[in-house]
């Protein structure tokens, strides 16, 4: 019995073990929708949304609208677009 015992132990704990840290990376990953900043001119601005998701998580390289150029932003309000965000990783 007990040779049976520990190496089911064994097993159980590192499964455990995986799927903690499986979870913990997943977690990590916070998707946002991606906005782009419009000038309407004379010093207004306006946010539109790209629709593309992109990942609040500093890292990675910046998240850009389809031109490849235009950095997305995150949403605060109609007329400001706040933090910069990142393309998200696989």
């Amino acid at each position: 019995m007990r040779k049976f015992f520990l190496p089911a132990v064994i097993v159980l704990i590192g499964a455990g073990t995986a799927f903690a840290g499986h979870l913990a990376k997943n977690k990590s990953k916070a998707i946002v929708a991606g906005y782009r900043v419009v000038s309407l001119g004379g010093g207004q601005f306006s946010c539109e949304n790209a629709e593309k998701d992109c990942s609040d998580v500093d890292s990675g390289p910046i998240c850009t609208w389809s031109d490849g150029v235009t950095s997305l932003k995150q949403f605060d309000t109609p007329t400001m677009c706040g933090e910069t965000l990142h393309e998200i990783e696989p």
